[in-house]
C-alpha cells in the first residue's frame, strides 16, 4: 500500500509529463522533451565518440537524432518499460544509427537545421572518456550522464549562493562538497572569518542542498518514484571512485 501511494504522489516532472502525453502530445510535453534533450545531449555525444565517430560526425548524428525525435514526435514509442529518459534516449539513438546506416547510400548527412546548439570544442573537453580504451560506449554514456547531472546541480547551487551574497563562501567551500572528510576547518575559518563550527555547519548545509538539487535533476528524467530511487543509486555508483 505504501509503495502504491508513493507512486501516486510522484510529482509531474518533465519526463513523467512526456510519458503521460503519449496518446496526445501537447505543447507542454514537447517543451519538456526539448529541454531534456538540450540538457542531456552530452551523454549521447560521449557514446558516439567512444563508438568511434569523429567529433563532427558525432555532432551531426546527435543533431539528426534529436531533430527526428522532435519532428516525428516519437512519444508514441514510450512505454512503462522505458520509464527512464536516458534509457529511452540511448535506445532511440541505437535505432537511429541503424537507420542512418541503411540510408547511407542515398541520404547525405549534414545540412540539417540545428535543433540544439552544440559547442563542439566544449563537448570534446567534456568527453575525455572517448579516448580511453578501457571504457565501453555504454559506460561512457552513463558516466557523462552522471557528470552532467552533478554539473547542473553544482551550477544551480552556485547561482543560489550568488543570489544570497555568499559566492566567496561557496567557492571556497566547494572543494569540500566532493569528500566526506573534514579538512582543516580552523584554517578555513581564519580565511573566511568564521569559527570551525560555523564552517562545518556551512559545509553540511551545502552538501544537503546539493543532494536535493541532484535528486530534483534526476527526478526530471524518470517516470516513477521507484525509478528515481534506482537512478540515484546508479548515479552514486557511477560517480564513486
Amino acid at each position: 500500500m505504501a509503495e502504491t501511494q508513493k507512486h501516486v504522489d510522484f510529482p509531474a516532472t518533465k519526463w513523467s509529463v512526456i510519458i503521460r502525453a503519449t496518446a496526445a502530445p501537447s505543447p507542454l510535453s514537447r517543451a519538456a522533451l526539448e529541454e531534456l534533450c538540450r540538457l542531456y545531449w552530452p551523454p549521447l555525444y560521449a557514446f558516439l565518440r567512444r563508438s568511434g565517430q569523429t567529433p563532427h560526425a558525432a555532432q551531426d548524428l546527435v543533431q539528426g537524432y534529436l531533430a527526428r525525435l522532435l519532428e516525428r514526435e516519437d512519444l508514441a514509442t514510450v512505454s512503462p518499460t522505458k520509464g527512464r529518459f536516458r534509457s529511452y534516449l540511448l535506445a532511440g539513438l541505437r535505432n537511429y544509427l541503424v537507420s542512418e546506416a541503411r540510408q547511407a547510400a542515398t541520404h547525405k548527412r549534414g545540412g540539417r537545421a540545428e535543433i540544439i546548439s552544440l559547442d563542439l570544442e566544449n563537448a570534446e573537453a567534456l568527453c575525455p572518456l572517448a579516448h580511453t580504451d578501457a571504457i565501453t560506449p555504454d559506460l561512457a554514456f552513463d558516466r557523462r550522464w552522471a557528470e552532467t547531472v552533478l554539473e547542473q546541480a553544482l551550477e544551480k547551487l552556485r547561482l543560489e549562493n550568488i543570489a544570497r551574497g555568499k559566492e566567496q563562501l561557496y567557492e571556497r567551500l566547494k572543494p569540500q562538497l566532493a569528500t566526506a572528510a573534514a579538512d582543516d576547518y580552523a584554517t578555513l575559518g581564519r580565511e573566511l572569518g568564521m569559527t570551525p563550527g560555523a564552517i562545518a555547519v556551512a559545509i553540511h548545509r551545502l552538501r544537503v542542498r546539493l543532494r536535493e538539487l541532484v535528486r530534483a535533476a534526476v527526478a526530471d528524467t524518470v517516470g516513477s518514484a521507484a525509478d528515481l530511487e534506482e537512478e540515484m543509486r546508479n548515479l552514486l555508483a557511477i560517480l564513486s571512485p
